[in-house]
């Protein structure tokens, strides 16, 4: 009796050593989520630099609710995603918030998969400095992948300039963006990283919102795991006056795959601010 009471004890105290350094992991996950973000919050403000935008882009701005003067910094936003991990897999849900530089590009994204009350794999997307980064960890203590390559630094510019209609600070505000006119209806925008260059063609309706995103060749990985190129596309609707501006409530996006088209990615927004 006296040896089961003994093992039980020692299981006990080995499970709450397991759960304390699982709270420790967890804890230093978020913390640096938060460091990251503050590195977003400290980049420079927007300028406003209207005048060097093509037209329906100005327009677009304009409508949205931004202010000429206003000194912002970057927009921040909660959100509710459903998220394919690989192609062919079932949806996951997440919750998310997020941090978009105004001033510059850069963009912190901090996501947990939520299943009632479990919280499953917690995840850290970012573009700051120039560089991108993704890792995530399972149940927020046990690592699972981290990635800080040319290919993701790459691949995250171009979610960074794919999300700027959820940002029209920073359309108007970033000076590291090249825009080009393609039609009346179609605008490129590019930046310029230490992996190659981004770009991305938004598609304007008839009132001159944006409805879509395209662009040839975003890096991505196969079935196998390894480095490829998609097309890459995504919709945009909804929109909705939040936080003083007037931006798309919902969005989707997913990669041309050899055996054709597939969204993997698809949120709605909340909680919408724009802070100085």
């Amino acid at each position: 009796m006296v040896i089961l009471e003994l093992v039980i004890a020692c299981l006990i105290f080995a499970l709450l050593i397991l759960m304390s350094v699982q709270l420790l992991a967890t804890r230093s996950f978020r913390a640096r989520a938060l460091t990251l973000a503050s590195r977003v919050r400290a980049g420079r403000p927007a300028t406003d630099r209207l005048d060097r935008l093509p037209r329906i882009v100005a327009e677009h701005v304009l409508r949205s609710g931004f202010k000429p003067g206003f000194p912002s910094r970057t927009i921040n936003f909660n959100q509710t995603a459903e998220l394919r991990l690989k192609a062919g897999q079932p949806f996951r849900g997440f919750a998310a918030w997020q941090v978009i530089g105004a001033g510059q590009s850069a963009f912190l994204w901090e996501a947990r998969q939520v299943s009632g009350s479990f919280i499953g794999v917690r995840v850290i997307d970012a573009f700051i400095d120039g560089q991108g980064l993704i890792e995530a960890r399972a149940m927020g203590s046990i690592p699972v992948t981290r990635a800080a390559s040319p290919e993701v630094t790459l691949a995250e510019a171009y979610r960074y300039l794919a999300e700027l209609p959820w940002a029209p600070d920073a359309i108007v505000g970033n000076p590291e963006l090249r825009w080009r006119e393609i039609s009346d209806h179609r605008v490129e925008a590019a930046l310029s990283t230490s992996a190659g260059e981004a770009a991305v063609v938004f598609e304007f309706d008839a009132k001159g919102d944006i409805t879509g995103v395209s662009a040839k060749g975003r890096p991505a990985t196969d079935a196998a795991g390894k480095p490829v190129r998609y097309d890459w596309s995504g919709r945009y609707g909804d929109y909705t006056q939040m936080g003083g501006r007037r931006v798309p409530a919902t969005a989707e996006v997913g990669y041309v795959y050899p055996t054709g088209y597939e969204v993997y990615f698809r949120g709605r927004i909340s909680d919408y601010h724009v802070s100085a």
